[in-house]
């Protein structure tokens, strides 16, 4: 049977819903539209935000909830309300596309000069509105580190509460109809979906779910299990080690909970369709592409005062904040805007130097990725299984009409994470007799590596096709704590334009490449335990053993160093430091050195990558400085006139 192609999911489920996004007029709000000068030029703002990512979206909806508050929010996207975005199973539709970045990095020295693609949401939303929704908080020791690194305030438990204070979770055991239950007769799967109530939220706005289970990823659990691993009943509770299906950011209705969705949906800011009087105004500019931050000198202090834009039309404008300027770019953005702004290590040759800070752009880290394919038997239950041609009227129903089904399902659904002295005890023993060992987990409960399983046929971010019609699944094997930094950088100006330069510098340290080698040992090892499962099969078809034998360390970093991609998690490259760290260029405020009203609030502030999928931790970060920012400026809205902070 002919397996149904990523060109036909989208002509038959996001086609019009993609046209009507292209041509801009998805969205109907009239505070989400491009600029319009004759009224938005006259709009006083009390806080500008720049990105409408994922830590931008709940900036603006936090700081909303004072009715005096005046939110401009800079998005060169557009709206997320788009099928693909919205139903779960179809984010890899996104890539590649007008609401990817399409970023690429420059070609990496020790991985062969390969150029590796470096998916990022262009639109409301962010990567939260094209990513695989897993959520995951990672280990408590990794915010601990945080603080011990000089950040006072960003320990674990500091960072739960912003963790409980954004969440939802729905609780599977509720039945369909509860006011805080699901509302989808979803097939439940209860011993996969226990979790620990103490570690988690009910009166957030981001929703947390359980959904879809393929049965091959049940049994990917189980084998698991087999092979030592042990079963972790919730990765976001007391500890995240070991094996399970992972909880996702996926509304009870099972349509993706993205930043945008969350906290600034309709539900937040109207009340029976019209702006809610106890909220304040979320200007949210469409079509707006950041150039720079504006920077005044007053009595000698450095002042940001608003920012530059190009508008859908190519126009420059200027806006002014009263109180203070948010960058929420991301982690290649904001050191871009940064870098763009005269904000740098050195003078760049054609942007006036404005303000000196050495780590601007410094210290990227990523989660890169491995992955092995295996062809199962015909009969497992896989999502590849689901989508045979046969198969799609009634997958299109059970979504659009009940909410349930393969297309509720996000893809990577189970995984498990993992210490190498678990599952690699001769190789941590040879590294530290040859005095090469490096741990740069934050402790003894915090993983080194991580498989994520695909119950499909998953290579090069879903470019590469699978080569028949037979049945597969995949495992991802992710890198938590990479040795290697990497680095952002600007060009010159080129016809107008300045291009981001994305160096992750990954295997300049060879302790990455030898750690990514024994990870594809076990994920084999774990592959040959799912094989002896009838109802699995798993034959390994890529790269295949005979290709990349498991006795020939060269073949195998060769194969690590030409076939691994990121994995969507860039981080650190304005990281937080204390006025010690001569590369920290945020303190633990988020304020930028040396810049008044100027912070920085998303991943590009985390001190150190965490064992983690970093969306969570963005939505965290950005909760916690939405407070930051509310007490700071608690007194002077209580005493009348604004007076600026110097």
């Amino acid at each position: 049977m002919p397996e149904i192609n990523k060109s036909t999911v989208g002509i038959a489920l996001g086609g019009i819903a993609g046209a009507i996004y292209l041509n801009k007029k998805r969205n109907q709000d009239p505070n989400r539209v491009p600029w319009e000068p004759q009224v938005d030029a006259q709009t006083h703002y009390d806080y500008i935000v720049l990105g409408g990512g994922t830590a931008g979206c709940v900036l603006a909806g936090r700081l909303s909830e004072n009715p005096n508050i005046n939110v401009l929010v800079l998005e060169a996207g557009y709206s997320d309300d788009i099928s693909a975005s919205m139903t779960p199973t179809l984010y890899p539709l996104l890539w590649r596309t007008d609401v990817d970045w399409n970023f690429q990095s420059v070609p990496q020295t020790h991985a062969f000069g390969r150029v590796m693609s470096q998916p990022r949401g262009k639109l409301l939303g962010g990567s939260s509105s094209i990513n695989a929704m897993m959520y995951h908080r990672g280990p408590a020791s990794d915010y601990d580190e945080w603080e011990s690194l000089g950040n006072q305030g960003w320990s674990y438990k500091e960072c739960l509460r912003y963790f409980k204070k954004s969440e939802t979770l729905i609780d599977p055991a509720l039945p369909v109809g509860h006011p805080k239950g699901p509302l989808t007769n979803r097939i439940r799967r209860p011993q996969y979906e226990e979790f620990e109530p103490e570690y988690h939220g009910t009166e957030g706005p981001w929703q947390v779910s359980y959904h879809y289970l393929n049965g091959a990823s049940e049994r990917f659990i189980k084998a698991s299990v087999a092979e030592g691993i042990p079963f972790n009943r919730d990765f976001n509770g007391s500890t995240t080690m070991g094996v399970n299906r992972v909880q996702t950011f996926i509304q009870r209705d099972a349509v993706r909970s993205s930043a945008s969705r969350a906290y600034l949906g309709s539900e937040r800011l109207q009340r029976d369709g019209n702006p809610r009087k106890d909220r304040g105004k979320v200007r949210v500019v469409y079509g707006a592409h950041i150039t720079r931050i504006l920077i005044q000198k007053r009595g000698g202090a450095k002042i940001a005062i608003g920012a530059e834009f190009l508008d859908d039309k190519h126009v420059m404008h200027r806006v002014m904040a009263v109180k203070e300027v948010l960058l929420c770019a991301g982690a290649f953005g904001s050191p871009h805007i940064l870098l763009a702004s005269g904000i740098s290590p050195e003078p760049h040759p054609t942007i006036p130097h404005i303000h000196k800070l050495l780590g601007v752009g410094s210290g990227l880290a990523d989660h890169l990725g491995i992955t092995m394919i295996f062809r199962a038997s015909p009969d497992c239950d896989t999502l590849i299984r689901q989508r045979r041609l046969l198969n799609i009227p009634k997958m299109l129903y059970d979504y659009k009409i009940n909410g349930v089904g393969a297309m509720s399902s996000n893809a990577a659904e189970c995984a498990c994470f993992l210490r190498l002295e678990d599952i690699a005890p001769e190789f941590v023993a040879r590294e530290k007799a040859n005095g090469t060992w490096q741990d740069r987990s934050s402790g003894p409960q915090a993983p080194h590596v991580e498989i994520i399983f695909v119950p499909a046929y998953s290579r090069t971010h879903a470019s590469i096709q699978p080569p028949d019609s037979e049945n597969y699944y995949s495992f991802a094997g992710l890198l938590l704590n990479p040795v290697s930094r990497g680095k952002v950088s600007i060009s010159d100006i080129k016809n107008g334009k300045i291009e981001t330069l994305i160096d992750p510098n990954f295997f300049e340290d060879e302790f990455d490449t030898r750690v990514m080698a024994e990870l594809v040992r076990f994920m084999r090892r774990l592959g040959e335990r799912m094989r002896q499962d009838p109802e699995l099969g798993g034959v390994e078809v890529f790269p295949g053993t005979e290709n990349v034998p498991s006795d020939d360390e060269a073949k195998i970093q060769e194969y690590v160093k030409t076939e691994s991609e990121v994995y969507y998690h860039p981080v650190s490259t304005c990281h937080m430091g204390p006025p010690s760290d001569p590369l920290a260029v945020v303190d633990n405020q988020l304020k930028v050195y040396g810049i008044d009203r100027l912070r920085v609030v998303d991943a590009s502030v985390m001190p150190k990558i965490p064992a983690a999928h970093t969306c969570a931790p963005t939505i965290m970060i950005a909760e916690k400085a939405a407070d930051m920012i509310k007490e700071e400026w608690e007194e002077p809205l209580k005493a009348g006139p604004v007076v600026a902070k110097l």
